[in-house]
């Protein structure tokens, strides 16, 4: 039997959660002898944790389209510079599309445009069947006009019920089109790596994330400052974990902070998880997310989440509030407020977490591999 070509199309493999998600979907799907699978970039590929895997997965073959790194995915600083670089990269990728475009990496059966319609310019000329993954709030969705490209694709993939129930009142011409499919998650392996992980002394509170500004690691910083202020001083930290553009102006911010010397910055780990099981609690405090994956990790090492209420994941994954602490997207005294509760013991944390690994179940990487490869032979 003929085996099933599958092409994941992502723009670049920067560290953060969309590659982090479509490496474990892979694991999973490699394990299924049916399917083959090449992986499509805009740039090759420079993290170090990503040419690991892909190193020791030959049979996942990746295809670059734009190799020149001038003109990838990495832009100049200087606004004059990147003006022209634009330029010359768009007639760069346009001479290429109509040369090869993703026609280079073989016959396909099915795309799969991994991050929000990065390929869309790609795909015009694809008649294959086409499904897009969409890793973003519906307020995103709907502030970018997204739903104009959804007409070239045969469907799209949202990350919770709650985008789906609020795109399918928005646009009901496409209802039939969209589906929900959580990211999967291995939680015998968290809970594993956790115990081979770093594991601080003392109390502490930790946060995991991409250093970018959507993540609003900000609003973590003054609420850990007040916190620490409010409670007479304590011997506290807030670990850091996680890299990106912003981390040189949250680093001056803490620097300027009185709680400043209990932050401590600890880069990307290839392991956070020792880090997260032995923390008061986990800090998520993005704007908006898709599902953010960190939440669920908690969950599973039984660390009490607090979350901003933002669109669309955390309540989802919270159980509404019952398996964790919500508050308002960029309260700094709500998360500030919400740390002492914690510290305090004025929340019953032992049965929000309960609550909260009763629900983890859903998104077990089993189910979801399953229900990922009845899409895509859905469409083959």
């Amino acid at each position: 039997m003929k085996k099933l070509k599958i092409a994941f199309c992502v723009r670049d493999m920067k560290v953060g959660g969309v590659e982090s998600v479509m490496i474990r979907t892979l694991d999973e799907l490699i394990k299924n002898k049916k399917l083959d699978i090449v992986v499509i970039t805009y740039s090759k590929i420079k993290e170090p944790i990503y040419q690991k895997w892909f190193a020791e997965h030959p049979n996942v073959p990746v295809y670059t389209l734009y190799p020149s790194k001038w003109l990838g995915t990495d832009l100049a600083h200087f606004f004059l510079l990147r003006i022209v670089q634009h330029l010359c990269r768009d007639v760069y990728r346009w001479w290429l599309r109509m040369r090869h475009g993703v026609r280079g990496a073989g016959d396909i059966d099915v795309y799969i445009d991994y991050y929000n319609f990065s390929f869309n310019s790609e795909f015009r000329a694809i008649k294959k069947p086409k499904i897009a993954w969409w890793h973003a709030s519906i307020n995103t969705f709907v502030s970018g006009n997204y739903i104009r490209y959804l007409k070239n694709y045969d469907a799209m993939v949202a990350l919770t019920d709650g985008f789906v129930d609020e795109f399918r009142k928005l646009y009901p011409e496409y209802q039939n089109r969209i589906l929900r499919i959580y990211n999967p998650l291995d939680l015998k392996s968290v809970v594993d790596k956790s115990g081979a992980g770093v594991r601080p002394r003392g109390k502490y509170f930790v946060c995991v994330s991409r250093l970018y500004a959507d993540k609003d690691i900000t609003t973590v910083l003054r609420a850990f400052d007040r916190f620490w202020d409010k409670n007479n001083r304590p011997n506290v930290k807030l670990f850091i974990i996680g890299d990106g553009s912003f981390r040189n102006r949250y680093e001056e911010l803490a620097r300027t902070l009185g709680a400043g010397k209990n932050i401590v910055f600890t880069g990307a780990l290839a392991n956070p998880f020792g880090y997260m099981r032995g923390a008061m609690a986990n800090i998520l405090s993005s704007y908006s997310e898709g599902l953010p994956t960190v939440l669920v990790e908690s969950g599973a090492l039984a660390t009490v989440n607090i979350s901003s209420d933002c669109k669309n994941g955390p309540r989802e994954i919270l159980c509404d509030g019952a398996g964790g602490l919500l508050f308002t997207p960029g309260s700094v005294d709500e998360l500030a407020a919400c740390m002492s509760d914690v510290f305090k013991g004025r929340v019953n944390v032992k049965k929000m977490t309960r609550v909260a690994q009763n629900g983890l179940g859903r998104f077990d990487s089993d189910i979801i591999s399953d229900q990922i490869i009845k899409l895509i032979k859905s469409y083959s």
